[in-house]
């Protein structure tokens, strides 16, 4: 009995251990990519090993409870169930709303004709995704993201603009091509953990009524975002809107 109890108290150290590793692998995958320590499939595959190894202990700590372990052991196991529940916590929050199903990484307003990245076609480098679009990604959109749709402004295109400029400011993107004559905006938006960069063409057009804006949004790397490029732009719609 009592070498029982010795065994069952030294696999529950190592349970404890490992949970904890495995919570600080969470922000080591993320901050290794976004400071190219590793490529970022490297970092979604630690991000991958540190949920499925979360669940693994939780799996194994609901086995072992029922063997009643000592009171040792049952304080060990309770504790690395805690700490394997973070990891798992944060992968929901970070799936959650989002269109994990979805293959796609380029969103536009406008659908016959996408604005036109400039800027972008140097800043991305020759290792990012293409920004030609094919008839994948415009069913794909029209699938899913049927609801996303340009903004029509009463205002001209001079303030529209203006308009745009501190929308893109106030949603926290770096812009690096302002071409005014053009009605042309392009910039970076960044994701807080990994690092990801998805670029942003803004295109004002004069209208009848006043101007007409059309945002495109495509991730750098990765066949799927998750939907954050279409939450970005619908972000940023709502954001123009209320400010008009």
């Amino acid at each position: 009995m009592i070498n029982h109890q010795h065994n069952l108290s030294t696999t529950a150290r190592v349970i404890k251990v490992s949970a904890l590793m495995l919570v600080l692998l969470l922000p080591l995958s993320a901050l290794g990519t976004r400071f190219d320590l590793w490529p970022y499939t490297a970092g979604l595959l630690l991000f991958a090993l540190s949920v499925l190894g979360s669940l693994l202990i939780l799996s194994i700590n609901l086995i072992w409870n029922f063997r009643k372990p000592n009171t040792a052991s049952r304080s060990v196991i309770l504790y690395s169930s805690l700490l394997a529940l973070i990891p798992l916590v944060i992968a929901m929050l970070a799936l959650r709303n989002s269109s994990s199903d979805v293959t796609i990484h380029d969103i536009s307003t406008d659908l016959d004709q996408p604005p036109v990245f400039v800027a972008a076609i140097i800043e991305r480098g020759g290792n990012s995704n293409s920004l030609q679009r094919d008839a994948d990604v415009l069913s794909s959109q029209k699938k899913y993201y049927g609801d996303i749709k340009p903004i029509f402004s009463p205002l001209s295109t001079k303030q529209a603009f203006k308009q745009a400029m501190a929308t893109s400011q106030q949603l926290g993107w770096k812009i690096y091509a302002e071409v005014p004559a053009e009605g042309r905006i392009e910039a970076v938006a960044t994701s807080f953990w990994f690092g990801f960069k998805d670029d942003i063409v803004i295109r004002i057009r004069a209208t009848d009524d006043g101007s007409r804006i059309d945002l495109r949004s495509v991730s750098r790397v990765g066949k799927s975002d998750l939907g954050a490029n279409a939450k970005r732009i619908k972000l940023f719609v709502n954001t123009f809107t209320a400010a008009q």
